[in-house]
């Protein structure tokens, strides 16, 4: 009975780890050709990529994107920006952008346009780190500032004229503390992402106790019963 016990223990913890790994990555065993798009982008995260209230000079936020060729074309992208807010805050930012080979872009955010066009296969995918960093000599002018900006990412066939666009959005406010020393800001989503993992494991290790005391507790009246 410990055996059994033991054994639905381990199971249960892999497959709550494997089954929020592949809800979060998007990925699994259904990802076959049946029932996929044929064309179709998927950019994780979907919507917001910074939102932030209280940098100041110095700081910088890594964060990265995943974008998916989730369909079972072939197709090109392009991301491209653009300013939603003021220019004040918004020219002095510089943006670094990576991929697994190296440096794609490395300026200031008001100068970026476009990176050029990138080629994804069907059912593949890459990352992208983006870093926006606030330059230390910033004074207390930027104080209170904020910028708004939209990165646009273009899907395009290469056989076809199909076309998809996703856009995610970039919040930055300024706490315009120059006399910080300044530090890498955490990506909140990735943080309440893995308390709720381990929160779930927890949550069935309590449950799996509680089994294994109610077990025990008939085992132990089944006992008295027969003396």
């Amino acid at each position: 009975m410990k055996k059994i016990i033991i054994i639905s223990f381990v199971l249960i913890i892999l497959f709550s780890i494997t089954g929020i790994k592949v809800n979060a990555d998007g990925t699994g065993e259904n990802s076959s050709n049946e029932g996929r798009e044929d064309f179709n982008l998927n950019i994780s995260p979907g919507d917001v990529l910074f939102n932030i209230t209280n940098m100041k000079p110095g700081d910088w936020a890594p964060r990265s994107i995943t974008i998916q060729n989730t369909g079972r074309e072939d197709f090109s992208y392009q991301m491209t920006l653009t300013n939603n807010g003021s220019d004040k805050l918004f020219n002095e930012f510089i943006l670094e952008i990576n991929d697994s080979e190296g440096e794609l872009y490395n300026g200031r955010l008001a100068e970026f346009s476009s990176l050029p066009v990138r080629h994804l296969a069907a059912s593949s995918e890459e990352v992208l780190d983006v870093t926006v960093r606030m330059p230390e000599h910033l004074g207390n002018e930027y104080q209170g500032l904020d910028s708004q900006f939209t990165l646009t990412f273009t899907a395009s066939g290469e056989n076809n004229d199909k076309k998809e666009e996703k856009d995610v959005t970039g919040n930055i406010g300024s706490t315009g503390d120059s006399d910080s020393s300044g530090s890498p800001l955490p990506d909140t989503a990735t943080n309440i992402f893995n308390i709720l993992l381990i929160g779930g494991i927890l949550l069935t290790i309590g449950i799996l106790f509680s089994i294994v005391a109610t077990i025990n507790k008939i085992k132990v009246n089944k006992k008295k019963r027969y003396l």
